[in-house]
């Protein structure tokens, strides 16, 4: 099982160090986000606004980056092999999903949190922001990457069956989450409705409760928390099961086989 399941991650690591652009998800896009946006929080600061306004910012740009990455790494693994047309062949060999499913994810993993201390040690220097004071409110990096798990094989449960038409969703998802999550601004100021689907997704409550370390609603930390990764667990299972499902019917519709 050791073998199969690295066999994923090995590959993954593998491609990004044959293409020197995918390692600007890991090594440049996170920085990115962290100083144009940090920039602009610490202008606003200068014209008035509260001194937290930073903390609250970078809160959310470090985890939505984390989730980004996960998530990424989840659908990449069905994305080469589209784009290879080796997905036929993967499917084929003596892995099973449960390999591909575990091996991506914690390829997932290694490169977020690699980022995650790039872009911490980054906010220390240049804005004097230190995540780990967040001290054990961290574990909410795990329902992150649960959640982004789960949502990255639901991505790959339509690739499977439906093909590369729905390719597009890998990037397009994570800007949907930024802005359901409140990243960068409070979820109280989204439309009544809209601030309804930002409670269903286990990163508002993650985020939340991550804030709430820094001082933002302290009171809300442990109950966020624990929301979140209870939540986080559904959204896993529930891609575990479509991505199966989606296998399930690549194979019947002739969709893996055509890759």
């Amino acid at each position: 099982m050791f073998e199969q399941i690295s066999a994923y991650f090995y590959r993954q690591q593998l491609i990004m160090r044959r293409r020197p652009g995918d390692l600007a998800w890991i090594f440049i896009h996170p920085f990115i986000s962290l100083f144009s946006i940090g920039i602009l929080a610490f202008f606003v600061v200068q014209k008035g606004a509260p001194v937290n306004s930073l903390m609250f910012v970078f809160v959310g740009v470090i985890m939505w980056n984390f989730y980004d990455l996960v998530q990424r790494a989840v659908t990449y693994g069905i994305t080469f092999d589209i784009w290879s047309s080796s997905l036929k062949h993967s499917f084929s060999s003596g892995a099973s999903p449960r390999h591909f499913i575990i091996g991506n994810s914690l390829f997932g993993l290694y490169s977020a949190l690699i980022s995650f201390v790039l872009v911490g040690v980054a906010a220390y220097f240049a804005f004097g922001f230190n995540i780990l004071l967040a001290g054990w409110a961290l574990l909410n990096l795990v329902p992150i990457f649960l959640f982004a798990a789960g949502a990255g094989l639901m991505i790959n449960c339509l690739m499977v069956s439906k093909g590369e038409k729905y390719m597009a969703l890998i990037w397009s998802l994570t800007g949907i989450v930024m802005i359901f999550s409140g990243v960068y601004y409070p979820t109280s100021v989204l439309p009544f409705h809209i601030a309804d689907i930002s409670q269903a997704m286990p990163s508002t409550h993650s985020i939340n409760s991550m804030r709430a370390a820094f001082g933002y609603s302290p009171e809300s930390m442990v109950s966020e928390f624990l929301i979140g990764f209870l939540m986080s667990i559904i959204y896993l299972v529930v891609g575990i099961v479509m991505f199966l499902f989606g296998l399930k019917k690549g194979y019947q519709n002739g969709t893996i086989t055509k890759y």
